[in-house]
């Protein structure tokens, strides 16, 4: 089945990513988009200190990237300071729709859900 929902953009390590608050299961058709999942930190922080694929119990969220983003060997990266970014008008898209913003040759800016590009 194909995620019709609606994610913020923000910006991770630099890259333009959608963020939901909720877990994308793997039933879950995201097109051509890299899942993954902010985790808190051992000290059960409310702040995203990895990147990871799996959570687990320390989910804050997931995010769809259009490019992989590597991970440490244990299968997280570490989230620094200034590492996440979110943008108050940024918009709201589907994955469809992010998928063409960002990785169609042909897709022209214009004024998209809140956003103008």
């Amino acid at each position: 089945m194909e995620n019709q929902n609606r994610m913020r953009e923000i910006e991770i390590f630099g890259i333009p990513v959608l963020f939901t608050p909720d877990r994308i299961g793997p039933e879950v058709d995201c097109r051509g988009l890299h899942c993954y999942e902010l985790m808190s930190s051992p000290d059960s922080s409310d702040l995203p200190r990895h990147l990871t694929r799996d959570a687990g119990e320390k989910f804050l969220g997931a995010i769809l990237s259009p490019v992989l983003i590597h991970l440490t060997e244990d299968g997280q990266r570490e989230i620094e300071p200034g590492d996440l970014f979110l943008d108050m008008e940024a918009g709201e898209y589907t994955p469809a729709e992010f998928e063409v913003k960002y990785l169609s040759p042909d897709y022209v800016p214009e004024k998209q859900h809140g956003k103008t590009n």
